[in-house]
């Protein structure tokens, strides 16, 4: 059977039939507290997409987790199933217009001489976003679960222990964002705060939080007053046009703790969304979108401003420990066989994170060998799996190696960062010099420290070969000492 192209006027009702199925699924959640909080949890997990998008998903597939276009699956090294049925979403597509005489005709249609004149200026041109509709997927479509790949691997979430520990990582990340909006976080609030805990003071843009709140209970506090701050600062309130009462403030506050609570684990169970039959009252569907945009924009952005600030901690964490740097990056490289040899290893994390490799390398050395870096006076090298320590840099890369062995070094040069990486000798370099020099991952003037250390460090070599031989012959062949050395 023949296929038949899609008219404009068909793409047209399919984005109208999309509009209006997410049109429905926003009515639906305004009708109890349990279906907002519902929602609320589905924002929660899909923050990074437009609202618009994120109602969509939500009403074609109940339950979503996590969802990607199919070409981020295969990038996954992911299959999306045979049969499996896309899920529609809207797309931003800008189109380039060009002025021909009183007309304005789109890119694709201007001739290539209209193109060339709009390109220098000659011609006026205006952009539009129009919408198509693509398709993602998600994660129980494809075979991810067969791979043993998680959801938490895949999209990098975060989990939480619950430790207080934690609790305070999150507070300095909390803090972060209230940095960056310029918020002043009081130490003690303006007036008796009784049983409320927290207030947001606009006139002055400043927190306060009831110093009687445990420090789990100052995380989902903090998050709630940031949100009126963000929310309802009074430039944000001139912009909006309209003031919002109390209730409404409060609602949308609660909403976006709620969100990203959930978003992080938090507990959600003490959350009251009281205000939603309050809010709701004669307000229209465009009133509710609104609302809920201006919710979806803030909670995301929380989301991805704490994400940075924990992977910032845990990097410095891990840099701090070389024991869990290994144990991260043989994690992300799906490495489980502690007695897999290095170079296999190597590969491995090549295959998934490349960048890691230096770092993989240096913790293993930090850990094996247990050597202080700050305290070499030299450059000093470790040729991994050759020694257990640290040799000044000659003669560590005075060593015989296989032509077909793959070699993998640190070398530390005082005052400066570790440099580790990995070659074969067969196909790449003949040793360690040689490949620091084709690689140029040092200065000149270190290269040529390095090439003097290993030039002297040839001569002393071959005068204790030298050496050697003397002793050989006098011995064997019971020659006077200065006979030898007159001959």
């Amino acid at each position: 059977m023949a296929y038949k192209k899609k008219t404009r006027e068909d793409y047209q009702k399919e984005v109208q039939a999309l509009t209006d199925k997410m049109e429905t699924q926003l009515a639906s959640h305004f009708v109890s507290q349990e279906s907002i909080k519902e929602h609320l949890d589905f924002m929660s997990r899909f923050h990074r997409y437009s609202t618009r998008n994120m109602l969509l998903i939500e009403e074609q597939f109940q339950g979503a987790r996590a969802v990607g276009s199919y070409a981020y699956w295969e990038k996954q090294g992911v299959q999306v199933q045979k049969g499996e049925k896309g899920i529609k979403i809207f797309v931003p597509s800008p189109v380039t217009f060009i002025k021909r005489d009183t007309d304005w005709v789109a890119w694709k249609d201007a001739t290539k001489t209209e193109q060339k004149r709009a390109k220098e200026g000659a011609l006026p041109t205006r952009k539009a976003m129009y919408y198509k509709i693509g398709h993602v997927f998600e994660y129980t479509q494809t075979d991810a679960r067969e791979k043993g790949l998680e959801v938490s691997e895949l999209f990098a979430s975060y989990h939480r222990n619950g430790s207080l520990r934690e609790a305070e990582t999150f507070r300095r990340a909390l803090n972060g964002i209230a940095e960056t909006q310029d918020v002043k976080i009081l130490d003690q609030p303006l007036n008796e705060l009784g049983t409320a805990k927290g207030c947001f003071y606009p006139e002055l843009n400043a927190i306060a939080l009831n110093p009687r709140n445990s420090d789990i209970e100052n995380v989902t506090v903090l998050i709630h007053e940031l949100a009126h701050a963000n929310l309802h600062n009074v430039e944000r309130n001139e912009e909006r046009g309209i003031e919002l009462n109390p209730h409404e403030k409060e609602f949308q506050a609660e909403m976006v703790a709620y969100t990203v609570a959930a978003h992080f684990g938090f507990s959600t169970d003490e959350f009251s969304l009281s205000y939603l039959a309050n809010w709701t009252q004669g307000r229209n569907l465009r009133d509710k979108e609104d609302l809920l945009y201006e919710v979806h924009q803030t909670s995301g952005h929380f989301i991805r401003e704490i994400h940075t600030s924990l992977e910032h901690e845990q990097v410095l964490e891990r840099e701090a420990s070389p024991l869990k740097m290994i144990e991260h990056i043989e994690n992300v490289a799906q490495i489980t066989d502690q007695r897999m040899p290095l170079a296999e290893r190597l590969e491995r994390i090549m295959q998934h994170t490349p960048e890691d490799v230096g770092a993989y390398l240096t913790s293993i050395a930090k850990q094996d060998t247990q050597q202080d870096f700050s305290s070499f006076n030299e450059p000093m090298m470790l040729v991994h799996r050759a020694t257990d320590f640290f040799e000044p840099f000659a003669k560590a890369n005075d060593r015989d190696f296989d032509e077909h062995e793959t070699v993998a070094y640190t070398l530390v040069i005082p005052g400066e960062e570790p440099i580790s990486q990995h070659f074969r000798i067969l196909d790449d370099a003949s040793g360690p010099l040689h490949h620091i020099l084709k690689t140029e991952v040092v200065s000149k003037k270190t290269e040529q420290v390095l090439e003097k250390a290993w030039y002297d460090e040839m001569i002393s070599t071959e005068d204790r070969d030298l050496e050697k031989v003397r002793q050989s012959v006098t011995r064997h062949f019971n020659v006077p000492e200065q006979d030898f050395r007159s001959r």
